[in-house]
C-alpha cells in the first residue's frame, strides 16, 4: 500500500548519475635505481615506501632516485608508479646451497637477491637446524613398525620429515598420514631399529634462514622445509624483502637429504646493476614483453608520465634521447588520456632549447626548462624539471583541480636554476611551447608556463588537454555497462542523464562552462544502429586561463578629471 498522502508529496531522491571523476593524481616515473623490480610498474605511495623497495640511495651514475624524491617533496604522499629499467646484463646476486647427501652433495636450495643489482652482493644467508617439534615416544616403536605414538604431534604435517634417535642409532622417515586423535604418525618402509619410551627422541627436520645486509641481521625465517607438500615449504613461507628461494633438489635419495646443509653466513655473489650499457630501448621497451614504458599497459589510471634524465650509454646520446622522447610520445598518444612531461637536455642555450623542442609536437607532450639545483651531501646536484612538475601537478589537482593550469605553482626543494630566464627569453620559449621555471623574489622558484607542444588553439594549454583526458577517462570508466545493452531511446535518455549530471557537477566546480550532450536519431541513424554502434556526442567549454595579465595604468596630468 502506498504511504503517499492526498496532495503534493515531497520525497528525497537518489542521484541520477553514478559517474564520479577519476583521480588525476596518478603519475609514473621511468628510471634507473639501485634495486627494485625490473620492468614492472610498482606502486609507491610515499618516499619511505619507495626507499624500502628501490633502495636508500641512487644507483651509480643515475639521478632517478633524486627525481622521485623531488616528486614526493611536493605531494608528501600519493600514487606514483615506478618502472625500474636496466640492460640485459643486470643480474641478481645468488648462492646455491648443497643438500646433506652422504655421497656427493647435490644442489638443494638456490637463494638469490629479490631483484637484480650489485646491492645483492651485500647480502649473506645463514642456515641452521630449526626443528618445529622435538618430542618422545608415548609407546615403544619396534623395528619394522610403520607407525608410532608420540607424546606430541604439534606442528607436524603430512609430508613432515622426522628423525628417530635412541642414543646410538638415527634414521629418518617421511610422514604419510597423521591420527590426530591418538597422536600417531604413519610412514612406509618400516623402521630399522628399536626405540623405547625411555630412549626414543623424535625430531622434525626443518631449518632456519637468517638474512644479513653488510653483516647486520635483517630477517629470520624459522621452521622451513624444501618438501613442497608441507605448508612451511620454503618457497611458500619466505616472503622476504631481500631474497627469493628456489628448491632445486631434483631427486633426493632419502628424506634426510631433502634439506640444505647447515652453514655459517654465506655471501650472495655476482649481482650486477646493468647500467654500464643501458640504452634508450631499455626505457622505451617492448610491447610484446611488457618491458620499459609498456609495463604501464596493465595500469589504466596513470595520468602523467616522466622519464627524467635517462642514463644512456649510446655514443650519440642526444640522438638516442630524441628517439626515446618520440617513443614515449607515441606511447602516450596510443594511451589517449595520458600526458608526457619531458625535459630539454642539460646545458642548452635558450635557442638550443627551442630547437630541441621543435623536434616534437602534440597536445600530450609538455616541456619544462631549465634544470634545477638541489644540495645532496653538501654537493650540488642538477635535476631535470619533469619530476618536480609531475609532483606539482598532482598536488595542484588535489588542491585546485585539473582545470587549474600548472603554471605559477611553487616548486619544492630546488635552491637554484641552471639558467635564469629573462622576460624576453621567456616569451620566446613560451611561443615555442617550452614552459619555464623561474625564480621570484618573493615567491621562490615557480613554474611559469602552461602550454603543450600542440599548435592548435584547442590544445594550446596543458589544462585544456588534461581536462579532456580527465573527462574522457571518467566517462570511459563509468560507461563500461553500456556495451551490449538494448540500443533504443531508453538507452539514449539514460546516457544523456548520466553524462549531463556528471558535466553539471564539473560546471559547478568551475572546470567547464557550457556543455551539450546529444544522443538521438540524428547521431544514431538506423544503419549505424544495425551495426551495433551507439554514439553520444559531447561538447563542452573548458575553463580559460589568464596566461597574460594586462594592466592598463594611466597617469593623468594635474587639472584633468579622472573617471571612477
Amino acid at each position: 500500500m502506498s504511504n503517499h498522502q492526498v496532495g503534493v508529496n515531497l520525497v528525497e531522491g537518489q542521484s541520477v548519475s553514478p559517474i564520479a571523476g577519476v583521480t588525476t593524481a596518478v603519475g609514473a616515473i621511468i628510471g634507473t635505481f639501485e634495486r627494485g623490480p625490473l620492468d614492472v610498474a610498482t606502486l609507491v605511495t610515499s618516499m619511505s615506501q619507495f626507499m624500502l623497495l628501490f633502495g636508500s640511495k641512487p644507483a651509480a651514475g643515475s639521478t632517478s632516485w633524486y627525481s622521485v624524491e623531488a616528486y614526493f617533496a611536493k605531494t608528501g604522499s600519493g600514487s606514483l608508479y615506478i618502472i625500474r629499467v636496466a640492460s640485459s646484463t643486470a643480474a641478481s646476486a645468488a648462492h646455491t646451497f648443497k643438500d646433506r647427501g652422504s655421497g656427493t652433495p647435490a644442489d638443494a636450495l638456490k637463494i638469490e637477491a629479490a631483484n637484480e643489482g650489485a646491492w645483492g652482493n651485500d647480502l649473506a644467508v645463514q642456515i641452521e637446524d630449526n626443528a618445529i617439534l622435538t618430542t618422545t615416544l608415548a609407546e615403544d616403536a619396534d623395528a619394522t613398525d610403520t607407525s608410532a605414538v608420540l607424546t606430541s604431534i604439534e606442528g607436524l604435517e603430512v609430508g613432515s620429515d622426522v628423525s628417530f634417535y635412541n642414543g646410538t642409532d638415527t634414521e629418518y622417515i617421511r610422514v604419510i598420514s597423521i591420527d590426530h586423535a591418538n597422536n600417531t604418525i604413519h610412514w612406509t618402509g618400516g623402521l630399522t631399529n628399536d626405540y623405547t619410551t625411555a630412549n626414543g627422541v623424535i625430531t622434525s627436520q626443518e631449518f632456519k634462514l637468517t638474512v644479513s645486509v653488510k653483516a647486520v641481521e635483517v630477517e629470520e625465517w624459522a621452521g622451513l622445509s624444501i618438501n613442497s607438500v608441507v605448508s612451511f615449504y620454503v618457497e611458500k613461507k619466505v616472503t622476504s624483502d631481500y631474497i627469493l628461494c628456489t628448491d632445486v633438489l631434483e631427486a633426493p635419495t632419502n628424506t634426510y637429504e631433502d634439506q640444505p646443509v647447515a652453514i655459517a653466513a654465506t655471501a650472495l655473489t655476482s649481482g650486477a646493476d646493468g647500467l654500464d650499457d643501458v640504452e634508450a630501448t631499455d626505457y622505451s621497451g617492448s610491447q610484446a614483453d611488457k618491458t620499459g614504458v609498456f609495463a604501464l599497459d596493465a595500469i589504466p589510471d596513470v595520468f602523467r608520465l616522466a622519464c627524467p634524465n635517462p642514463l644512456l650509454t649510446e655514443a650519440e646520446a642526444e640522438t638516442a634521447y630524441i628517439g626515446l622522447v618520440q617513443a614515449l610520445i607515441d606511447y602516450v598518444n596510443a594511451r589517449v588520456t595520458m600526458t608526457y612531461y619531458a625535459d630539454i637536455p642539460y646545458a642548452k642555450t635558450v635557442a638550443e632549447a627551442v630547437t630541441f623542442a621543435q623536434n616534437f609536437a602534440g597536445r600530450r607532450l609538455v616541456f619544462f626548462w631549465p634544470w634545477l639545483k638541489v644540495m645532496k651531501n653538501s654537493l650540488p646536484v642538477w635535476l631535470p624539471p619533469s619530476s618536480f612538475v609531475l609532483g606539482v601537478a598532482a598536488e595542484k589537482d588535489y588542491r585546485r583541480g585539473v582545470h587549474k593550469n600548472v603554471g605559477n605553482e611553487t616548486v619544492p626543494c630546488a635552491i637554484g636554476l641552471e639558467y635564469n630566464v629573462s622576460r624576453a627569453e621567456g616569451e620566446t620559449l613560451n611561443n615555442a611551447g617550452v614552459n619555464t621555471i623561474r625564480k621570484f623574489l618573493p615567491g621562490g622558484i615557480k613554474t611559469y608556463g602552461g602550454r603543450t607542444m600542440s599548435t592548435l588553439t584547442a590544445w594550446r594549454f596543458i589544462h585544456f588537454s588534461e581536462l579532456w583526458n580527465y573527462i574522457g577517462r571518467s566517462l570511459e570508466v563509468a560507461t563500461q555497462d553500456i556495451p551490449f545493452e538494448v540500443h533504443d531511446e531508453v538507452l539514449w535518455k539514460s546516457v544523456i542523464r548520466r553524462v549531463s549530471a556528471f558535466l553539471s557537477n564539473e560546471q559547478r566546480k568551475g572546470a567547464i562552462g557550457d556543455f551539450a550532450v546529444v544522443m538521438d536519431a540524428t547521431n544514431n541513424p538506423p544503419d549505424q544502429v544495425a551495426l551495433g554502434i551507439a554514439q553520444v556526442d559531447i561538447e563542452y567549454v573548458p575553463a580559460a586561463t589568464a596566461e597574460k595579465f594586462v594592466i592598463t595604468l594611466t597617469s593623468s596630468p594635474a587639472g584633468l578629471s579622472v573617471s571612477v
